[in-house]
């Protein structure tokens, strides 16, 4: 067989399966535009073209002769599809001209559209003398009657490729720019080509003419190589080619090498040589099968670098982002998330991404759980309540992706257009949702590939792993900040029982000396003054011993059932003639149906009073202080609030005004609040501050042991 039919049918067949290809994978896209419609017929016209040389040169190799039933067939399909050719190549690129600049008024673009098709109507009889032409020869040649069509074909690729040009300097993405760039070069190299071929002569040439004819007949798939390189490097057009196609063309190339290369060459060695060409083909054979994984390697190196490049990038980058959080202590884990969402983004090209972790906060929220978000949606309110059903979609634990292209549940799709989500991904820790990973649309359209969605599954499958370890270790660090705690407040109280009994006695005795002092002295002499400020600073000093005393004392285990709004009435009595002497007024809100709580009395008096008291303090000049309790029904608690019009406590102290001897007071001994706490995490219950610099709002947590009937 000739080396010219060799490359004609490798040509015309790589041809037809690469715009089959091509064609299927716009008829799959969704929601075409015009100009992607237009540009599958043209892809179709394409193909026919190239199946009908194939068809037509395929009977000829396998029969030895022409068929003319067959060639009459595969060359109506042929110069069916290149007769159209020129007017939907013109047409797409037009569609595109007229997609970027929609200004162009209508009538004008439907009468430039006419005028495309308007020399498909003469080439049409053209095309008839085509197919009953009885020239053999492969190599059409220049004849009078093909000429025109040559210039119109030569004129629409012209066109064509100035349109594109156009295009490049108007598109914004870089990748954009390069392929219409390459189109137009690609485009015009043909024109040239056909031009030459066909206009001045080329195909007249001895030898060289055939191949120039070849070559021109071949030439429409370069422009669909490159549109292909396109499709799977940077997914242009929102196309998905697979790896697949590519090696598909590698085994088919492989074939033809082997038919057309070895056993030709064995025969042909046979023939020259009078050597046995079975054992020269088998030999050939093992050696190709020897060296097949290095070629293999290197072809696939290759291809990586020219195509699969963003890809390899992307699988690299997922596997490195899996093993960082793999191996990562966790010191930071807020800074880890973040290095997480960035990676994602890097290496799937998506513009919008999202990391959601639901964290259960304390009982002042109502039972709620808050949305801890990185990402760019971080600055978003999103609850739980907001996706509600994307978390009930995955509450039967099952590890599968959301694609927003695949829910049929209205619902859903609402509520992932709120995340900008096109990809779900759930993180489970201990087969307990803990969170979604949101992936949007990319940068320029893209789709993610199959194996990077495997890739997401494992990493959201890390994050689920990570959060359960930066639980533990937070966990740990609380019980070790616990047990110093402990290990402090018992090093403390001993200290504090050793120095309140050492001074208190003493305290007694002097106080006692000073006040037989004052009963000797008349009640006019100078020195009564100065032993009744003697006897003041006693009693302050003998109340700092009672804190020392009190806050180093062992709990109470006397509990009984206790109603909290009369534990509130009772302190306020007491604190009622300080409060009216400070200008302060209380409102008191609290329901008479409150459940009971089994408690220590005295421990809660002594909580209402050092809170209530220091709101008093913290109003000098006169203010207001609300009380108001309810019950939480979702978490089965009673909440209190104590709220002051004072100046606030600065954001910088919320975390230290439970500690002991903390105090911004000039005269205070800084463990009032101590006191509550403790107090209180022997009742099990919480208590958090609120402050924005207009006031503070001490937020309480009594837990119920167990369920207890309101009463009316």
């Amino acid at each position: 067989m000739p080396l010219y039919e060799i490359i004609s049918l490798i040509g015309f067949i790589l041809g037809t399966t690469l715009h089959i290809v091509l064609s299927i994978l716009i008829v799959q896209r969704k929601q075409k535009t015009r100009s992607e419609l237009v540009f599958l017929f043209l892809v179709i016209s394409v193909a026919m073209w190239h199946f009908g040389n194939a068809v037509s040169l395929f009977s000829f190799i396998l029969f030895g002769r022409k068929i003319q039933s067959v060639d009459f067939v595969a060359d109506a399909i042929s110069y069916g599809g290149i007769g159209f050719m020129p007017s939907l190549l013109l047409h797409t690129a037009v569609l595109f001209l007229f997609e970027s600049k929609p200004q162009i008024k209508r009538f004008l673009q439907q009468l430039i559209i006419v005028a495309i098709y308007l020399p498909v109507f003469p080439f049409s009889v053209i095309i008839k003398n085509f197919v009953l032409s009885e020239d053999t020869h492969l190599g059409i040649t220049a004849t009078p009657y093909i000429k025109p069509f040559v210039v119109w074909l030569i004129t629409s690729l012209f066109i064509a490729a100035n349109i594109s040009r156009w295009l490049a300097r108007m598109v914004e993405e870089k990748e954009e720019r390069k392929f219409h760039l390459a189109i137009y070069w690609v485009v015009i190299s043909i024109a040239a080509l056909i031009g030459f071929t066909f206009l001045l002569g080329g195909n007249k040439i001895t030898y060289i003419g055939d191949y120039l004819v070849l070559g021109s007949m071949l030439s429409s798939i370069f422009p669909s190589i490159i549109f292909s390189y396109y499709v799977y490097r940077y997914n242009y057009m929102e196309f998905v080619l697979r790896r697949s196609v590519f090696y598909s063309f590698l085994t088919l190339i492989l074939i033809c090498l082997y038919y057309f290369g070895i056993k030709k060459l064995a025969k042909s060695l046979e023939h020259h040589y009078f050597v046995n060409s079975k054992i020269l083909e088998s030999v050939f054979v093992i050696s190709l099968v020897f060296w097949f994984p290095t070629l293999k390697e290197r072809i696939q190196r290759l291809f990586r670098k020219l195509i699969f490049f963003r890809t390899g990038d992307s699988e690299y980058l997922l596997n490195e982002l899996s093993h960082v959080i793999s191996t990562d202590p966790l010191v930071n884990f807020t800074k880890l998330l973040e290095y997480v969402v960035e990676s994602v983004k890097k290496a799937t090209v998506i513009k919008s991404t999202s990391l959601l972790l639901f964290k259960p906060v304390p009982f002042s929220e109502k039972g709620s759980e808050r949305v801890q978000i990185v990402g760019d949606k971080k600055y978003e309110p999103i609850t739980q309540q907001n996706i509600q059903h994307i978390i009930r979609f995955f509450a039967n634990g099952e590890f599968v992706v959301l694609n927003r292209h695949e829910v049929k549940d209205v619902s859903i799709i609402n509520e992932m257009r709120l995340l900008d989500a096109v990809f779900i991904f759930p993180i489970f820790v201990n087969r307990k949702l803990t969170g979604i990973l949101s992936l949007g649309r990319a940068r320029r359209g893209l789709p993610i590939a199959s194996d990077n969605l495997d890739q997401l599954m494992i990493v959201a499958n890390e994050i689920g792993s990570a959060v359960e370890k930066s639980k533990i270790i937070e966990e740990k660090l609380q019980l070790e900040r616990k047990m110093y705690e402990n290990e402090k407040l018992s090093s403390l109280g001993r200290l504090s029982t050793s120095v309140a009994h050492e001074v208190k006695n003493p305290l007694s005795s002097i106080k006692t000396i000073v006040q037989v002092m004052r009963e000797d002295l008349r009640k006019n002499d100078p020195l009564q003054e100065d032993l009744a400020i003697i006897v003041n600073e006693i009693d302050r000093l003998t109340k700092v011993v009672n804190q020392l005393l009190q806050f180093a004392k062992p709990s109470s285990e006397v509990k009984a059932n206790v109603k909290i709004g009369e534990v509130i009435n009772s302190t306020l009595v007491v604190l009622n003639h300080e409060a009216k002497q400070n200008n302060i007024i209380t409102h008191c809100q609290i329901p008479n149906d409150l459940p009971a709580l089994a408690t220590d009395e005295g421990a809660m008096k002594e909580v209402f009073f050092n809170l209530l008291h220091n709101a008093i303090q913290a109003m000098p000049t006169g203010g207001k202080i609300s009380i108001d309790a309810h019950y939480l029904h979702n978490n089965h608690a009673i909440q209190v609030t104590i709220t002051d019009t004072g100046p606030g406590i600065p954001q910088e102290s919320f975390q230290k005004i439970f500690e002991p001897f903390y105090t911004t007071k000039q005269t205070g001994t800084g463990l009032g609040l101590s006191i509550v706490k403790k107090k209180l995490e022997d009742m099990d219950a919480t208590i958090h501050v609120e402050s924005n610099g207009n006031g503070a709002s001490f937020i309480i947590n009594f837990p119920l042991n167990e369920p207890s009937l309101m009463t009316t």
